[in-house]
């Protein structure tokens, strides 16, 4: 069996009891696609090419990938295709899937909110993401305004994805054995409520928001160089108040000041 590489933040999921529930959770069907990020050793991938029509597995680990070709030979092409790929540099519109598909994966806990960033850019071909990451990370994705996980990214995915929470997966699951607890959760893509019309602009003005978190959202925006007078106006057309902390700030709020900023 091919061993985990610690630099890859690699720690498999071997537990097939939650291997089927993490499947049974996604809704996976019988005539669904489904891309599979970060296979490893394939134990989900096995329930996945068992429920799927048809599984695009991305690997990054030459030597995983040659482990899964070998175990899972009988059923190449047509049920399952690997792709050896970084997926923080793979093409995603170029995902060798006709319409629309399921992504699924078992995150790796140094790159998992990079994963994630880069899941924006199919979100209109996919239909959720459901994935497994750290479960201080899941706290992050869906966290609300005045709560101490509240920042820049759970604003970005509340943009983007309507979040659902899931169920912890435990230590023991994995080999080799993470010091954490894992948690698995769906995002599911929606049309921004508040859509503005400079995306980049918005997650930069967002960016700049949270710089300081302890500051308030008045003083990091000026910090960042934007005018007071505009910063005034902006405040006021949202009903932000100017002493306000950057993580008491509502989604529709930031579409506010981004669109007058």
């Amino acid at each position: 069996m091919v061993q985990a590489k610690k630099a890859l933040g690699q720690h498999f999921l071997t537990d097939q009891s939650y291997c089927r529930k993490i499947v049974q959770y996604a809704g996976v069907q019988a005539d669904d696609v489904v891309v599979e990020i970060e296979p490893g050793t394939g134990q989900l991938t096995a329930v996945l090419v068992e429920t799927a029509a048809r599984v695009v597995a991305v690997e990054f680990d030459r030597d995983m990938v040659v482990a899964l070709g070998e175990r899972f030979s009988a059923l190449m092409p047509d049920r399952l295709s690997l792709v050896e790929a970084d997926v923080l540099q793979f093409d995603w519109p170029a995902l060798p899937v006709v319409g629309r598909f399921k992504l699924l994966g078992n995150l790796p806990y140094n790159i998992s909110t990079r994963i994630l960033r880069k899941a924006i850019a199919v979100k209109d071909r996919m239909e959720s993401f459901t994935f497994m990451v750290q479960k201080e990370v899941a706290e992050r994705v869906r966290a609300r305004p005045g709560s101490r996980d509240y920042g820049y990214f759970s604003v970005l995915m509340e943009y983007h994805f309507e979040r659902r929470a899931g169920f912890d997966v435990p230590p023991g699951a994995f080999t080799p054995r993470p010091k954490v607890m894992s948690h698995v959760m769906m995002l599911v893509p929606k049309d921004p409520a508040d859509p503005v019309p400079d995306l980049e602009g918005f997650e930069r003005l967002v960016s700049r928001s949270f710089a300081q978190p302890r500051k308030t959202l008045w003083n990091n925006l000026r910090s960042a160089g934007y005018p007071a007078e505009r910063v005034k106006e902006s405040f006021e057309a949202a009903a932000i108040d100017s002493k306000i902390r950057p993580s008491h700030v509502k989604l529709s709020q930031y579409a506010c000041l981004s669109r007058m900023l």
